[in-house]
């Protein structure tokens, strides 16, 4: 917005006012009509930004509004006098509410002032990261180019299954890389100076020469590390741990050395995010979203392996098939979130019913499927019981009322009512049929 020079500032009001007054003395008879345009100073102080200079002008109008009326040709009339009056209450209105809007724009302005300069500052930190994230990048990738004699040592390291055995073959690797050193990987919060130090600025610590490197005080490091090196091991961008390498002889360990540490604790840290992500993804194929229980896929697999083992040692094992009773009115009546927690309070009462070596799952819907491993009928209907009181007497609230959650249990056993898994699974729905037709809440095992 462009604002007048100073001159302007003092010369825009005073012709105002002079061209008020020039028409008041031309034509004094109309003061009532000619006086409100005193309100152009106001408008105009309002453009110009002006501030002291106004409060001059606002009195010398308001002198000539109460004056006026007495130099009319009227005379001093009441009637003429309260019209007067009207008019500079409503000039000093209209001052007010420009200057309340100035106020207020030069607080709005002094907010956005002080939101640039944080925007600003917050991008001057966001430069400076980035910065330095380029640089660690750039960094990263000359070690990478630089340790192509690792590669074979990598790939084994890639290739663990767990990530104790990923740590394993790292701390393997970082001995035979430095044969002579002491090699440590440590697990979990900093424990002492040095990695404190790395858990602080984020960066490994080289150490050549304990005795000669001022960061720290002597005494810190023991007599066995005049050379040290202190590394993050990261999982998923946070800090898991540390891997430690020290040596008795002074300048064992130089900037290479360190990057290649670095490089093998950078793979080490992608091997088990690996895994982690693998057994993750394994897990969401074979595991039900809401009950956490295993899939009826992973059950029909299970009851193959069971088949095959039970041949072989020739012991028997069951089968339970199980469904809520009346699980559409849980939907129905109070909406399918109470269902959802009822589907999850059975999963929960059935996966504790049975043992570490025995099999649950959601067979679908309402329906659920367990495998009791080397037991036979009688031993599956007494878990297959307990399972049932214990649901029984389990006590649920839905729209503020209390209510229970009951259901009905089929049990057949592996080989006395089928060898194939199609006839096993069979025998059991046919059982739980029963049960429900037999009244619900009860457990079928002939």
């Amino acid at each position: 917005m462009l604002r007048p020079n100073a001159f302007a500032k003092v010369a825009g009001p005073a012709a105002i006012l002079l061209a008020l007054g020039w028409t008041l003395w031309l034509w004094p008879a109309h003061f009532l009509w000619v006086y409100p345009a005193s309100g152009l100073l106001f408008l105009w102080f309002a453009w110009s930004g002006e501030r002291e200079i106004k409060y001059i002008f606002l009195f010398l109008a308001t002198a000539a509004g109460f004056v006026l009326p007495n130099l009319s040709p009227q005379g001093n009339s009441p009637l003429l006098m309260a019209g007067a009056i009207a008019e500079v209450l409503c000039l000093w209105l209209l001052f007010y509410a420009l200057s309340s809007f100035e106020t207020s724009c030069a607080a709005a302005q002094e907010r956005a002032d002080e939101a640039g300069a944080a925007a600003a500052a917050k991008v001057r930190g966001l430069e400076d990261e980035l910065a330095r994230y380029r640089l660690h990048l750039d960094s990263t990738l000359a070690r990478i180019r630089d340790k192509g004699a690792l590669s074979a040592a990598m790939h084994d390291m890639g290739s663990a299954s767990a990530p104790d055995e990923v740590k394993a073959r790292l701390e393997t690797l970082l001995r035979k890389y430095f044969p002579g050193a002491a090699v440590e990987l440590r697990s979990g919060a900093p424990r002492d100076f040095a990695d404190h130090w790395v858990a602080e600025r984020k960066i490994p610590l080289l150490v050549r020469n304990s005795e000669a490197d001022t960061r720290f005080a002597r005494g810190q490091f023991g007599a066995e590390e005049r050379s040290f090196m202190a590394l993050p091991l990261y999982l998923f961008g946070n800090l898991v741990g540390f891997v430690r390498a020290s040596a008795p002889e002074p300048d064992r360990f130089k900037s290479e050395d360190l990057r290649g540490a670095e490089l093998a604790c950078t793979l080490a840290g992608v091997s088990m995010e690996n895994i982690y992500l693998y057994d993750k993804v394994r897990e969401m194929a074979i595991k039900d979203g809401l009950t956490g229980l295993y899939t009826h896929r992973a059950f029909q697999g299970r009851v193959e392996e069971e088949i095959l083992r039970a041949a072989r040692a020739k012991v028997p094992f069951s089968v339970i098939m199980a469904d809520i009773d009346h699980f559409k009115s849980y939907n129905d009546n109070f909406g399918h979130q109470a269902g959802d927690a009822v589907l999850k309070a059975v999963a929960e009462v059935f996966s504790s019913g049975v043992r570490d070596i025995d099999f649950a799952s959601r067979y679908g819907g309402e329906e659920f499927a367990m495998i009791v491993t080397g037991a036979g009928r009688q031993q599956a209907a007494a878990a297959a019981e307990k399972m049932r009181l214990a649901l029984e007497a389990r006590s649920f609230t839905f729209g503020g009322k209390p209510s229970r959650v009951t259901a009905s249990f089929g049990v057949a056993e592996f080989p006395a009512d089928g060898a194939a898994a199609s006839q096993l699974v069979r025998a059991a729905d046919e059982r739980l049929y029963r049960a429900k037709e037999g009244g619900r809440n009860r457990v079928v095992a002939q």
